[in-house]
């Protein structure tokens, strides 16, 4: 109404209540143009970020999955080598959860049978960029496979260890 021409006011029969309410009328259009273009620009704003901060999380991926300790390399080595990267891992498994928060692995499903509550097992998959970032760099490959069989010596030099000691008694 603020901007139209007075003579298609005057058609509709809206040229008194536009002078009864011209006042009105523009601090409402000043206040809505002001919220909108606020909302436009945070909007915009928003989206470049999350675009910047997504290619900077896959930027740095490789530098992550380096940084990891043996054990949470042989657990994403043991996904990574599995057909459909998909396998059973123990829910209450701190390395398992780190693996999880810095999205390196997820949950398969959010519901899922266990037999033994105190050791849950629970389905994981590996994310598709750390997939692209094995495919990516032949060498962390070998780098994770030799993690994961140094993983596997230290646990079976546990349970050799465990089985002497229980044959004393």
């Amino acid at each position: 109404m603020i901007f139209l021409p007075g003579f298609i006011l005057e058609k509709m029969y809206l040229s008194d209540f536009r002078d009864k309410y011209g006042f009105v009328i523009g601090i409402v259009f000043l206040i809505s143009f002001s919220i909108l273009s606020v909302s436009l620009v945070l909007s915009i704003y928003k989206y470049y970020t999350g675009k910047r901060a997504s290619r900077k999380f896959i930027v740095e991926g490789n530098k992550r999955l380096r940084n990891l300790d043996i054990y949470k390399k042989a657990i994403v080595f043991y996904l990574y080598s599995e057909d459909n990267h998909t396998g059973e891992l123990p829910l209450h498994d701190g390395a398992v959860n780190v693996l999880e928060y810095n999205l390196m692995i997820g949950k398969v499903t959010t519901q899922y049978c266990v037999e033994d509550f105190n050791n849950a097992v629970f389905p994981y998959m590996l994310q598709p960029w750390v997939i692209e970032e094995f495919k990516k760099d032949n060498e962390l490959e070998v780098i994770f496979q030799k993690a994961a069989e140094k993983q596997f010596e230290k646990e079976n030099d546990k349970s050799n260890n465990f089985s002497q000691e229980n044959d004393f008694y």
